[in-house]
């Protein structure tokens, strides 16, 4: 996406949030105008949520250091999920004196997420305990890997949070069905993608619930078209309808 269109798309959503979140699959601070996209933001006074896998945080930390995110979400499950060719010691020793450098010149809150545990017989998690001995040296706590709370503050502006691990619903076709889910999505939030099409939910980077594109019609009359509101409707009744709906394994934390 291009600094016009995210300057034509924030415009256009400021009449309904202001909070933008930089993500929805992929790494923000990869953008080339990062930083011009923070400018927009802080002109028009939306609050910026950060999610990171962390890689590029010590890269950008001036640029982090002026406070323009609200908060930044750093995936430290991130790491074992993917090919790394740094070590993991040197990976949070960059995170962590990073984030740390960053909550005490700024107003920024830091979340470190572990959001790997057992829920999936899949996770991978093994990296865990030496994580949160790193934490642990870093920001002289006491974390024990076996008792741990879903949140955690470390600091007055550092938590941890930890929550079952999750797949991204892209290659759906095999998994197990279940139309008695409940979702936020289109009631805290909606995404859009970087071609400017307009989707139900945070975790739908290909597009599956293809509402509208903003860039060619008003905001407000894509929430509210048919499909939107059948959405909308389906997680209300826990009745939902989507294919892509029904495959999703974030939403089953909303069960109960």
């Amino acid at each position: 996406m291009t600094v016009e269109e995210f300057d034509v798309i924030t415009t256009e959503i400021s009449p309904l949030t202001n909070t933008i979140c930089l993500h929805l699959m992929g790494e923000p601070l990869l953008h080339p105008n990062i930083k011009e996209i923070f400018e927009i933001c802080n002109k028009k006074n939306l609050n910026v949520y950060l999610t990171t896998n962390g890689t590029l945080i010590k890269q950008n930390l001036d640029l982090l250091k002026s406070g323009y995110a609200k908060r930044i979400s750093v995936s430290l499950h991130s790491f074992e999920a993917n090919n790394n060719s740094n070590s993991l010691n040197a990976y949070l020793e960059d995170v962590l004196q990073s984030c740390k450098e960053i909550a005490n010149n700024s107003k920024t809150c830091i979340e470190f997420r572990l959001w790997n545990e057992n829920g999936n017989k899949k996770a991978k998690n093994a990296l865990n305990k030496n994580i949160i001995e790193k934490i642990n040296k870093t920001f002289n706590t006491n974390l024990v890997n076996t008792n741990l709370q879903s949140h955690i503050s470390l600091t007055n502006k550092i938590y941890i949070s930890f929550a079952d691990t999750f797949e991204w619903p892209i290659n759906t076709e095999n998994q197990e069905k279940n139309c008695a889910k409940f979702c936020y999505g289109l009631r805290s939030h909606f995404g859009i993608l970087c071609d400017g099409t307009v989707v139900a939910c945070c975790l739908d980077s290909e597009g599956k619930l293809a509402l509208g594109n903003i860039f060619e019609s008003n905001i407000t009359n894509i929430l509210n078209t048919p499909r939107a509101k059948n959405i909308y409707k389906g997680f209300s009744d826990r009745n939902i309808t989507e294919e892509f709906c029904k495959t999703c394994t974030y939403a089953n934390k909303f069960l109960g």
